[in-house]
């Protein structure tokens, strides 16, 4: 949900402004109102000492040394010091990784003309002698006529015919110049390469090694950042308050939890601060804060990842976490691949310290059981029919809902229209809360409409009409004359959609606008429930994908297996499985996100665009 937020004003003595300011940045509740103070000179020198700052200690992460026992801590303290020797000694490391990257292309260039000495070769062009090396293309070496030309063929590959000719001064048989066009090769040897590619890794360890013993002075920069970015807050919440009665008095403007009123209250009454406070209702200014319980609130990061809802609006975390856990598991749906997840976000859970990662092992943790889960449905373990299986319990036959491919494809499009139906449910209430009981009529309307067509298509169906074990035409039956109750919902929802569709026009024009609404309704909202088919068809390509790689297994292990045949048959099997896992988890994310973040979100008439909650003081990190 959206908590609720009280618009606050804080009125004090000019005087005391500034140590008021420093003491509410140490409760960080506050939600300040700040003024567009980004060209401010103080501001800016901050935010580029903060910004150069976390990029040295950005570097000095790099070089975290694995064995803090073998590292010689830098007895460095000044942060100008620590920031220039930093500088100096990454930029020498980039000079010599461009050297040796330069010195490693020169002995490529040289590898296929073998070793020779740079001063053979002068001495040989003082003597008479010089030697020059070509390469050309196969077909051209052979077609060619070297006539007396001496010519050595070094070596022969596909990228050309590598050789060098020999031309002796004051030969009358020896040409003055080349055949061909000489090869630019390096002035240096090989060998004298590579002795400067030794040098030069020599100097990186010994550069290495001094940026792994400043790696320690990495935290006397952490400490510096949180002191300059809480400096920085104090500044933009200085300059953004309010002069009142000549400057005497100033008013700090901003917005606080209504859970944590009793916090500021406490503040309050300790200093010389006259509080004004009021429940806010405007949307597009107020921030957000979500305030979950702690299962839905681990699919809060889906939630960020389309947007924050804006104030006013119902929170929808709540509202499709159930169905993201069970889509992802109908996509997923392999009993096999959901044991896995589960054990390995189980692990993550207990192994890692960090909250958010812990946070992301307990929502994996749940998509891990509703994949096991939609396995049962579907009856798939590792690409294995659950029930050809051998020595199969009669209980476990139980979960297996929808052995039937068309009882699964109906049911992804049931939880469609269940899905949808509750995102308009919400759209009725969002736009009660916010436009009033008139605004509310239109998608109430929707919600009847398809309601009624439903209990009419499902009455037409009979009582025998059933998705795996729900009964669906019974119960739609046992309602009684679905034909009136249908038609009748169907009728009044038209309605509502007629002529409360746009309530600020004018009653005679509703019916023509109206018109479009419907056409928009019978064009989009099929369509939109069609789309959950997406579920069953992601289930059915994973399933059938992992019993091919079964298959091709079992042909590689044979009849007659030996141990090669076993260990080929293993590898086939790990590495197939791995491939479809990754694959059909990935879809298993994607979709469902694309199903809330589209159909969903466009039946709850999502505005989103909230700005976050971001008390002062309290996003220092």
């Amino acid at each position: 949900m959206v908590e609720k937020m009280n618009k606050i004003h804080l009125l004090m003595a000019a005087a005391d402004g500034s140590k008021v300011l420093a003491d509410l940045q140490d409760i960080g509740v506050v939600h300040v109102e700040t003024s567009a103070v980004s060209n401010n000179s103080g501001v800016m020198e901050l935010g580029s000492r903060i910004t150069s700052l976390k990029r040295t200690s950005s570097e000095l992460k790099k070089f975290a040394p694995e064995n803090e026992s073998d590292v010689k801590k830098a007895e460095v303290q000044d942060i100008t010091s620590i920031q220039r020797i930093t500088g100096e000694t990454l930029s020498e490391i980039a000079s010599l990784s461009a050297d040796t990257e330069r010195f490693r292309k020169d002995l490529a260039i040289l590898k296929p003309w073998g070793r020779f000495k740079r001063a053979e070769l002068s001495f040989l062009e003082k003597e008479g002698v010089y030697i020059t090396f070509h390469v050309v293309n196969p077909k051209v070496f052979i077609a060619t006529d070297f006539g007396e030309r001496h010519i050595e063929v070094i070596k022969e590959d596909k990228s050309g015919i590598y050789f060098v000719e020999i031309r002796r001064k004051g030969v009358e048989s020896a040409a003055e110049s080349p055949l061909y066009p000489e090869e630019r090769l390096p002035a240096a040897g090989p060998e004298e390469i590579q002795r400067q590619i030794q040098d030069a890794e020599v100097l990186l360890d010994e550069l290495t090694v001094r940026m792994r013993n400043l790696y320690f002075s990495r935290f006397i920069i952490e400490e510096e950042l949180l002191r300059l970015k809480s400096e920085r807050e104090r500044l933009i919440a200085g300059l953004s308050l309010d002069e009142e009665a000549d400057g005497e008095v100033v008013c700090l403007t901003g917005y606080l939890p209504v859970s944590l009123v009793s916090e500021l209250d406490e503040f309050v009454e300790t200093r010389s601060i006259v509080p004004l406070m009021s429940l806010s209702r405007k949307p597009g200014e107020t921030p957000i804060r979500l305030k979950n319980g702690p299962v839905a609130r681990l699919f809060e990061p889906i939630t960020k990842i389309f947007g924050l809802p804006q104030y006013m609006e119902i929170d929808t975390t709540p509202f499709f976490a159930p169905f993201f856990a069970f889509f992802f598991g109908f996509c997923l749906a392999d009993v096999g691949y959901g044991l896995l997840v589960t054990l390995a976000a189980l692990a993550g859970f207990f192994l890692l310290k960090k909250k958010a990662l812990k946070s992301l092992a307990a929502l994996g943790f749940i998509l891990g059981l509703t994949t096991v889960i939609g396995g049962l449905f579907l009856n798939t373990l590792f690409g294995m029919k659950i029930d050809g299986l051998p020595n199969l319990p009669d209980g476990v036959t139980s979960f297996l809902l929808f052995r039937d491919i068309n009882d699964a494809m109906t049911f992804s499009i049931l939880l469609g229209v269940v899905q949808i139906l509750v995102g308009f449910v919400m759209q009725v209430v969002n736009k009660w809360r916010q436009n009033g009981f008139t605004s509310s009529l239109q998608p109430a309307g929707t919600f009847l409409l398809i309601i009624g067509v439903a209990i009419w298509a499902v009455g037409n169906l009979g009582a025998s009409f059933a998705i795996g074990p729900i009964p669906v035409g019974s119960l739609i039956v046992s309602l009684g004359n679905t034909e009136v109750i249908g038609l009748g919902l169907a009728g009044l929802g038209i309605l509502l959609i007629l002529f409360f569709n746009n309530p600020e026009k004018k009653i005679w024009i509703r019916p023509l606008l109206g018109l479009w609404e419907m056409y928009g309704i019978a064009s989009g909202v099929p369509g939109d429930i069609l789309s959950y088919i997406r579920l069953f068809a992601l289930s059915l390509a994973g399933g059938l994908l992992g019993g091919a790689i079964n298959l091709i297994a079992m042909m590689i292990r044979g009849d007659s297996p030996n141990f090669f045949s076993w260990i080929f048959m293993l590898l086939v099997l790990i590495g197939g499985h791995f491939i479809n896992f990754a694959l059909a988890a990935l879809g298993a994310f994607v979709h469902p996100l694309r199903l809330t973040f589209v159909e969903f979100y466009k039946s709850v008439g999502f505005i989103g665009g909230g700005k976050p909650y971001k008390p002062y003081g309290g996003n220092i990190s």
